[in-house]
């Protein structure tokens, strides 16, 4: 690909500019008894609202006021910036179905318009009593589904509520999350919402608790939620022992709903999949300016109300011509139980011969409210395209566009045995290595330029000659035990006589032993003593250290125990052998990956992630060990991060590759300007030299730009804060307490950056910018401080989620 494609598709991955300002309404309940209060906050993203009064819709039979002291801001979730609430209190009187409609919030920049809010008033002698036991005594509450409509379309998303009455002189520790049935309808879990009420029933004061979600049916006829179990944690006093508290568990039954689906009605229009709600579309493209055969990146955006969790994408009306890629939904994260809101796809298209604009898009849509089916079209999308600057194929027409394949594992990769890497036995050169050459090439041209400039201004010393001429007579002299040794002693007692270096005076006293003995004259003197004796005359300014190799035997052992530990299953024995083979600092990536293997095998996903993202710290391009990682995280729905395709083609090729290229471009034009210095003019090898004036600069920004694009997991976090999720389903939560709210469930294997501790808890940010307090136990740091323990199974946690 040309390099102004490239930028092109890079700019067409570039993120789309922010949205307007939107106001979301979020009701404490949507089904009140006769009296009872709701609490409706109207929140604003994205703008300022004006200081101008509110105007409050009237409607008949409800009353609406304004609480507090107009808009609060708070920082906003996610995302850079403030958010401003206002709230107000909801009640009614008198029975039936009431609509507060759309109505304007003025901001500094304009206005934002609210969505409808539908609620139900209902008379107090239609709930259903039921009666549990705490302790020595019977509680009477009331608790039912209930459901916005009774007959609703199958796929329709409906908005649904448990909603509780329990007495107030029940003190309540922990709500719970129900555990319900379900025939014939999905629905997402039930969570109680964090403000709770209270209401006047039979004459008595009862707390009222909303469980908010939505249901949809999945097949016409009779359909139900429910039954229902919820256990709640009361708080009990002892009078008996000084009003001492203490927990006490009651599970309460709820009833089940019943519902009769309706199907869709037939004669659905052509492209009609599964929408149904009241929709909007919008087409927006990134980039209009392109070549003929580039690639178009659009944002398609859908608003509205309905079924967006589940929305298929829309499809353009006349597909002739183009090339369509998958379309891929932006994750909403917990916006998914909402009904209100907007699904965002990117679609690639590429374009087969040349167009002048996109096609629309089409959305077909059921509105369960009208009973019809409705259409929408984008609006297209004008392009101005530029003739191709690429070659022209020899084919005749172009060439059928097959889909990339996918990675169809289902199970991970197996062990490395071949060869058995244990440890690390020599400690690799490092990656500027390479550098060493034409460092030695500058430093020779160098030395030739302060020879042709110094050298006739600089003299030796008359000492340093002689004493070289004479160590030179030395090195010459005969092999003879009393010729060697008297002319060392001679040169010793010339040069070093005041000198008390041991080596020297031995030097001296093996003279005076040898010389002065007649049997020793004639002995030729040994050649390993007489090269010992000129080195130490030579006076090394580095010795020479001699290298020594030890034999792993006792770590190959480990390597074949470990290997049949993990042929027999015995994979936490395995995983041991491998990590206490040696030193952890010491293991190569070969045998953390191998760790990684006994721990999936093990049961411990998520230390089996650990260990691989463990092995690619050590070896940024260990290709196993990045497949494995890939299979767990699409397997698990980690969360981690996401990078485009270009980065993991630049991931093919190891850093220290593009570092070289970087660092070599640059010793290219080093060595292009010495050699101009170092040689005359009309030299042969100054051409050499305007070749790497030329081709230097070019390498360097290659280098240059691959590192700067090259996937780095600490632009993150630095490596020393990344964490991993080890526990095969963390809960994620607002304060560092095992009953605060839940944000959001981390599966294992997720990556995550530690912000602070608290004593047993942690607070993490993630990739998909989430945060909260998570137990210390569920994490482990990708850069351990001590030896790290053996993987081990890890206990499930039960799951709170019903969805």
């Amino acid at each position: 690909m040309s390099p102004l494609r490239t930028i092109l598709l890079l700019l067409a991955l570039a993120p789309f500019p922010l949205k307007a300002a939107t106001a979301e309404v979020h009701m404490s309940s949507l089904f009140l008894i006769r009296g009872e209060q709701a609490m409706m906050e109207v929140v604003i993203r994205g703008g300022e609202p004006d200081i101008a009064p509110q105007t409050i819709p009237n409607v008949a039979g409800l009353q609406i006021r304004p609480l507090g002291f107009g808009a609060q801001p708070r920082f906003a979730q996610g995302r850079r910036g403030l958010d401003y609430g206002f709230r107000y209190s909801i009640s009614s009187y008198q029975e039936g179905r009431f609509t507060i409609p759309s109505f304007e919030i003025p901001l500094v920049s304009g206005v934002a318009h609210t969505k409808p809010v539908d609620l139900e008033v209902f008379d107090e002698m239609s709930l259903e009593w039921f009666t549990t036991r705490i302790g020595d005594q019977d509680v009477r509450y009331a608790a039912a589904f209930r459901a916005t409509k009774a007959s609703p379309y199958v796929g329709e998303k409906v908005p649904v509520e448990l909603k509780l009455y329990f007495p107030v002189n029940q003190q309540i520790e922990d709500w719970g999350i129900p555990d319900f049935e379900r025939d014939g309808l999905s629905a997402w879990r039930f969570q109680p919402q964090p403000r709770v009420g209270r209401a006047t029933l039979l004459g008595r004061t009862y707390t009222s608790v909303s469980y908010p979600s939505t249901l949809s049916a999945n097949r016409g006829g009779k359909v139900s939620i429910g039954p229902a179990s919820l256990r709640l944690q009361t708080v009990q006093f002892d009078a008996l022992n000084f009003g001492q508290h203490f927990f006490e568990a009651v599970t309460l039954e709820i009833p089940a709903l019943p519902l009769d689906a309706k199907p869709l009605p037939p004669g659905a229009p052509e492209g009609f999949e599964n929408a149904i709600g009241q929709f909007q579309i919008e087409a927006k493209a990134a980039e209009t300016d392109l070549r003929e055969g580039d690639p178009i990146s659009l944002e398609l955006i859908v608003d509205g109300r309905g079924n967006l969790d589940t929305l298929n994408p829309p499809k353009p009306i006349d597909a002739d011509g183009w090339k369509l890629y998958d379309a891929s939904a932006a994750e909403r994260g917990e916006e998914r139980r909402e009904m209100d809101g907007t699904v965002i796809f990117r679609q690639f298209m590429r374009p087969l011969r040349a167009q002048s604009m996109v096609p629309p898009f089409r959305l077909v849509y059921f509105d369960p409210d009208a009973g019809r089916y409705e259409t929408l079209l984008s609006t297209p999308i004008q392009l101005n395209v530029l003739p191709s600057t690429a070659a022209p194929s020899a084919m005749l027409g172009a060439p059928q566009a097959l889909p990339m394949p996918v990675e169809e594992m289902t199970d991970i990769l197996g062990i490395l045995t071949e060869p058995a890497a244990l440890l690390s036995g020599r400690k690799p050169l490092p990656g500027w290595a390479w550098q060493i050459v034409p460092a030695l090439l500058a430093l020779v041209l160098i030395v030739r330029i302060l020879k042709q400039r110094l050298a006739p201004k600089l003299h030796r010393h008359p000492d340093v000659i002689a004493r070289a001429k004479e160590l030179h007579e030395v090195e010459k002299a005969a092999s003879e035990q009393v010729s060697f040794y008297r002319a060392a002693g001679h040169f010793v007692e010339r040069w070093f006589g005041n000198a008390t270096d041991p080596t020297t005076q031995e030097i001296l006293r093996k003279r005076d032993e040898i010389c002065f003995r007649p049997e020793s004259a004639g002995a030729p003197t040994p050649r390993s003593e007489r090269q010992k004796v000129l080195r130490a005359l030579r006076r090394l300014a580095v010795p020479l250290v001699a290298l020594s190799f030890t034999l792993f035997t006792g770590q190959a052992r480990a390597v074949e125990e470990a290997e049949k530990a993990f042929a027999e299953a015995r994979y936490a024995e395995a995983a041991k052998l491998w990590l206490e083979s040696g030193p952890y600092e010491r293991l190569s990536a070969d045998t953390l990956f191998n760790i990684g293997n006994a721990a999936y095998r093990l049961g411990s996903p998520g230390e089996a992630a650990l260990y691989y993202r463990r092995a690619l710290e050590r070896q940024p391009t260990h290709p196993e060990a990045r497949q494995n990682l890939r299979f767990l995280e699409r397997k698990f729905g980690s969360i981690t991060i996401k990078r485009p395709d270009y980065q993991h083609v630049l991931a093919r090729v190891p850093l220290a590759l593009w570092k070289g290229l970087l660092w070599g471009g640059g010793w290219l034009v080093a060595l292009g300007l010495l050699t101009f210095a170092a040689t005359a003019s009309g030299a042969s090898i100054r051409a050499a030299a305007i070749t790497a004036l030329v081709t230097g600069p070019l390498v360097s920004a290659t280098g240059f730009a691959a590192c700067y694009y090259y996937p780095d997991d600490a632009r993150f976090a630095p490596l020393k804060q990344q964490v991993v999720i080890v526990a095969d389903q963390a809960v994620v939560r607002t304060e560092a307490a095992r009953n605060a709210p839940k944000v959001i469930d981390a599966p294992a294997g997720s990556l995550c950056r530690l912000l602070n501790r608290s004593g047993e808890w942690a607070y993490v940010a993630f990739t998909n910018e989430s945060r909260g307090w998570i137990p210390l136990s569920d994490i482990e740091p990708l850069l351990p401080d001590s030896p790290p323990a053996p993987p081990k199974v890890r206990p499930r946690q039960s799951s709170e989620s019903n969805a």
